[in-house]
């Protein structure tokens, strides 16, 4: 194999990755909801940030914190848009978070919330709830 084939294969694998991890952003504000929610329940605290806006990271952090100790699935879940107001794009969410808090066993609803989004720097963000 010579210096150039070598060089171009590098590129191609480079753009296969750059291409992939694009692919792993948030392309809908619903994307955003349900990475946040999933990364909450692992206690990702950087996944969860990666998918916060900088304004709420604090309150994120709280509710991380809400969730250590705390074993849980999502069952049903199915996030939609709910329409926008002032600024954001709301998200809605069907389905219900079961959760394990020291052998007793808790279903939350998540029809109650309604996710605040919004679009920064390309990305979706969820930048708190009502």
């Amino acid at each position: 194999m010579n210096h150039n084939t070598l060089k171009r294969g590098i590129g191609v694998l480079c753009a296969v990755i750059l291409l992939a991890a694009g692919c792993a952003q948030n392309k809908s504000p619903q994307d955003a909801v349900e990475t946040f929610l999933k990364a909450m329940l692992a206690g990702d605290q950087d996944k969860a940030f990666g998918v916060v806006c900088p304004d709420w990271e604090a309150q994120a952090a709280v509710e991380l914190d809400a969730f250590s100790g705390v074993s849980g699935k999502l069952e049903g879940m199915e996030c939609k848009q709910a329409g926008e107001e002032d600024g954001y794009t709301l998200v809605t969410c069907k389905g219900k978070m079961v959760l394990d808090y020291r052998g007793e066993e808790r279903e939350r609803s998540l029809e109650e919330t309604r996710y605040l989004t919004q679009k920064l720097d390309g990305e979706w963000k969820v930048c708190g709830y009502q």
